[in-house]
């Protein structure tokens, strides 16, 4: 009996294979997001589906954009040549701090060659709403002070922008490509080998004098710059307490470095001008205050309190070819 049943079974199974599936009004439950595309229409392959960039607002321009603040192609050219073959472009690293935006109020802060100044205007999202147009004003009150037009550019993320001085002074103008820094006090970093270090205010005169072998003698007056030597990417005074005997055979332009080198890692913007040349060469310098009387740790205390003490007496000068 159980035989024949499972025989008329299969019978059945079998007779309704090719028919249509009667049960039309069944149905089924789709939760909310997990919606399929309808099948008339053509699926997009994974190469085909855009990709949405996130929009960017004016909470994503807050912050520091660092770069070189340089004189315009409209100014005659600037760079100061040295006898000694160095020189400089006349530019200067400049930090532009956007510290606050409302509506299309702009405040915040300009960090350059030792001066740190407000300065508030305003910013308009273009057409192109992938930038936005800045124009801020510093106060005016201050020899340097001036007016800062720039643009965003969201697919580079960068600044561009120019700098137009209230007053007549030497570089009127200048322009600047910034880009977004975020500043970290790193006590372990050193000195990295971009550009010498040159006192070009301080110089003294030695008469040189060369012979060939038919007797003929040469002889000239060239200038000796104060300088510093390689010892400086040697030695840090943020990350371990120096002795005498490290410091006391170092000569003035090594020890001015090493010292200078510690405001550096705070972030403090040089007023002089061949200290701000050699600093704003560091790839890893960003001006961030114009006092850092308060931030020294209980090491670098000590430390300059040491440099200074030789410093202060130190050689000024010391033989060129014996450099290292």
């Amino acid at each position: 009996m159980k035989k024949i049943l499972y025989l008329l079974f299969l019978a059945s199974l079998f007779s309704n294979c090719g028919n249509e599936i009667k049960n039309k009004d069944a149905k089924v439950i789709v939760e909310q997001g997990t919606e399929t595309s309808p099948t008339d229409q053509p699926v997009k392959t994974e190469e085909e589906i855009p990709i949405q960039q996130p929009q960017t607002t004016t909470d994503d321009l807050l912050g520091f954009w660092v770069g070189d603040f340089v004189p315009d192609n409209g100014e005659k050219d600037k760079t100061m040549y040295i006898d000694d073959g160095y020189s400089w472009s006349r530019s200067n690293k400049i930090n532009i701090a956007i510290d606050k935006i409302t509506d299309s109020l702009v405040l915040g802060h300009s960090v350059v060659a030792g001066n740190d100044r407000p300065f508030e205007g305003t910013v308009e999202k273009l057409n192109n709403p992938e930038r936005y147009f800045f124009q801020v004003k510093e106060p005016g009150d201050d020899k340097y002070d001036g007016v800062f037009s720039f643009t965003f550019f969201e697919d580079e993320n960068k600044l561009i922008g120019k700098w137009t001085a209230y007053k007549n002074i030497e570089i009127k103008q200048r322009k600047y490509m910034l880009y977004p820094k975020k500043f970290t006090y790193n006590p372990d970093i050193m000195l990295e080998d971009s550009k010498r270090y040159m006192d070009w205010n301080k110089n003294i005169e030695k008469k040189q004098r060369l012979e060939y072998d038919d007797n003929e003698v040469e002889e000239w007056i060239a200038k000796e710059f104060a300088a510093a030597t390689h010892l400086i990417y040697k030695i840090n005074a943020s990350n371990k307490v120096l002795t005498k005997s490290e410091v006391e055979n170092l000569k003035k332009g090594d020890l001015t470095i090493i010292r200078n080198s510690i405001y550096a890692r705070h972030g403090y913007s040089f007023k002089n001008r061949p200290l701000r040349v050699f600093f704003d060469a560091q790839p890893w310098y960003i001006p961030v205050h114009a006092n850092i009387k308060e931030d020294f740790t209980e090491i670098e205390k000590q430390n300059i309190k040491l440099l200074l003490k030789y410093e202060k007496n130190a050689a000024e000068y010391y033989d060129s070819f014996g450099r290292g």
